[in-house]
């Protein structure tokens, strides 16, 4: 659900990325090349993703600092934290697809 959500959000601003998932695990490269290994993951746009980050921040989401970390979903993520999470990527993505353009 949420790297589908990150997916679309950037997807929908017209931000290159990545999403590689194994079970509950997933991470977003912000980069339209895959990413197979540390060089790849090194190519990709950090000002995008500090942006992502910053702006999921402003609405309360706290995503991991680095664009070179997992993202990760449990049990303690119930419905109204997985809504507020999803409700935030759009105005993240906005913000990535910002500093993109600028």
């Amino acid at each position: 659900l949420v790297a589908n959500a990150a997916s679309e959000a950037l997807e929908k601003e017209g931000v290159p990325h990545r999403v590689q998932a194994a079970g509950n695990l997933f991470s977003v490269f912000f980069t339209g090349e895959a990413v197979g290994d540390f060089a790849a993951a090194q190519r990709q746009d950090g000002a995008a993703y500090a942006a992502f980050f910053h702006a999921a921040l402003e609405r309360g989401v706290y995503l991991p600092p680095s664009a070179y970390e997992v993202w990760f979903l449990s049990a303690a993520h119930d419905e109204t934290a997985l809504e507020r999470v999803v409700d935030a990527l759009p105005h993240a993505a906005r913000a990535a697809a910002a500093v993109r353009s600028g």
